[in-house]
């Protein structure tokens, strides 16, 4: 029903009519973000991978940057807290490039596999808490949902053609050449931040509170719906890695993955209007089963058709789920304090990432990577998911 309602639908109703400075200015800058991160994003667990490190391995390397994560951006969130959202998002982009210039160092010098996940920790804490608050700051309630899905989908159309760029770079130039462009790319994103000076005003904002807030009872249902974000690990790490083994073939994994990307933006687009009248949390109810199913269907898949198609569907699913989801979250944060809610967030999920992580690091070190391995994973992935059921309701 949701994919014959989207194919009979007027998209021209669905796009935010009219937004705020701070919202535009933001698109902007996340765009041009998300454009530079992406030519790059798909290849660091295959960049490992074909380092040599092996995939608990792999797996320890982020589970040390989401347990320095949920230590860490409660701190990152008192700098915000000091300088505002545009100003920490600013700050952000150094660390950022620092990640991946250590990230490509590690072909040269291993030790550097210890250093690299530090950049990137004070990237995390400095820039999602910003990203979140900021928009939950400035959205506009009456069209978040569209506000939200029109970021996604800019975010998938840049998604199509950045792997490919950044594939061909590789391979013609080398991974230098890459970085060199990314850092460019990356010190150009912040500048529409500040074309016009950011209002913020500091508030009381404490570590251990943070904490307390996290683990207080009457934020227990929302944590939990936070930590099925958690999948998204597996999703991000894994199954690229999963794709590599069946296919073994970077041009033709980014091909499969670019046209899955297109044909699910339609959906994407409706889910955001239907959020905003009314049949946001109706979607994600409908959305949970599919998606799980597809998470389960993962595991026997072994061929390129195959991977098109949980690719597609999946990523459709996905989207019926996260962005009202999303909207909704943003919308509660305006009510209990954006920056507070965003570290809240973010703590929240990187508990669900840091935990699926470690269940299948033990699994994949006990047992190896034999395929009914990656089926168990790829369902206890989708176990995760089933978690956004809390925030159905």
């Amino acid at each position: 029903m949701l994919l014959y309602n989207m194919f009979h639908f007027n998209f021209t109703k669905i796009f935010p009519p009219l937004l705020n400075r701070e919202i535009g200015e933001f698109y902007i800058t996340a765009s041009i973000q998300t454009f530079a991160i992406s030519m790059i994003s798909l290849f660091e667990p295959l960049y490992l991978f074909e380092l040599g490190f092996s995939i608990p391995q792999i797996l320890i390397f982020f589970i040390s940057i989401y347990l320095m994560v949920f230590f860490v951006v409660p701190l990152g969130g008192k700098i915000i807290n000091r300088f505002g959202f545009e100003h920490s998002i600013f700050f952000s982009v150094p660390f950022c490039i620092l990640y991946f210039l250590t990230l490509y160092l590690i072909s040269f010098y291993s030790f550097f596999v210890f250093i690299a996940p530090i950049f990137l920790v004070i990237y995390k804490t400095l820039y999602w808490p910003s990203y979140h608050a900021n928009f939950a700051k400035y959205g506009t309630k009456e069209q978040l949902g569209k506000e939200v899905s029109a970021l996604r989908i800019i975010g998938l159309l840049i998604g199509v053609i950045s792997p490919f760029i950044g594939g061909l770079i590789i391979t013609t130039f080398g991974f230098n050449v890459l970085f060199i462009i990314i850092s460019c790319i990356l010190f150009v994103s912040v500048i529409p931040l500040f074309t016009t000076k950011e209002k913020f005003i500091s508030q009381k904002f404490s570590y251990l509170d943070c904490f307390k807030r996290l683990f207080s009872k009457k934020n227990n249902k929302s944590m939990w719906k936070f930590i099925g974000i958690g999948e998204e690990l597996v999703d991000l790490v894994l199954w690229p890695i999963f794709i590599f083994l069946i296919i073994k073939n970077y041009f033709i994994i980014g091909g499969v993955i670019s046209l899955s990307i297109l044909t699910s933006i339609f959906a994407t687009l409706y889910i955001g209007y239907s959020f905003d009248n009314g049949n946001g949390k109706k979607i994600l109810r409908k959305s949970l089963l599919p998606y799980f199913i597809f998470w389960i269907i993962r595991g026997f898949i072994k061929t390129i058709s195959g991977v098109f198609v949980i690719e597609l569907f999946a990523r459709i699913f996905r989207s019926g789920i996260i962005i009202p989801l999303i909207s909704h979250t943003y919308k509660t944060a305006n009510q209990y304090g954006t920056l507070k809610y965003a570290i809240f967030f973010e703590q929240s999920l990187t508990i669900g990432k840091i935990s699926i992580a470690f269940i299948a690091f033990l699994l994949f070190s006990i047992f190896g990577t034999g395929f009914w391995i990656w089926s168990i994973i790829f369902f206890i992935a989708g176990l995760y998911s089933l978690l956004y059921y809390v925030d159905s309701k």
